[in-house]
């Protein structure tokens, strides 16, 4: 993978968008790596680290990732144009829901 594109990825936590990586690196270096299987498309515009994304064939590549990573993956994508609803922001500032024990 090209390194400026693997700085991004890591700065990220596994994850990139397109955004990000078309200001700092040519288009051709992320579609090589999604070629070679080091990155993941798991949403428009939005790639992972391909080690972060399970095995389990068939499911979406959303489905395949951690939860957290997901959200991330998610709003990510929205790019500040959504939320998350109110029970996965609480999990995501460590709460518990409501009624969960």
């Amino acid at each position: 993978m090209n390194v400026v594109l693997r700085e991004l990825v890591a700065l990220g936590g596994g994850l990139v968008t397109l955004g990000a990586v078309w200001q700092r690196v040519p288009q051709w270096a992320l579609q090589q790596a999604c070629r070679n299987g080091e990155l993941v498309r798991v949403l428009p515009e939005v790639f992972v680290a391909a080690y972060l994304v399970d095995s389990r064939p068939g499911a979406p590549a959303l489905s395949r990732l951690d939860p957290a990573l997901g959200q991330r993956g998610a709003l990510a994508w929205a790019d500040g144009c959504g939320a998350l609803s109110h029970l996965s922001a609480l999990s995501r500032v460590g709460g518990a829901p409501a009624g969960g024990r």
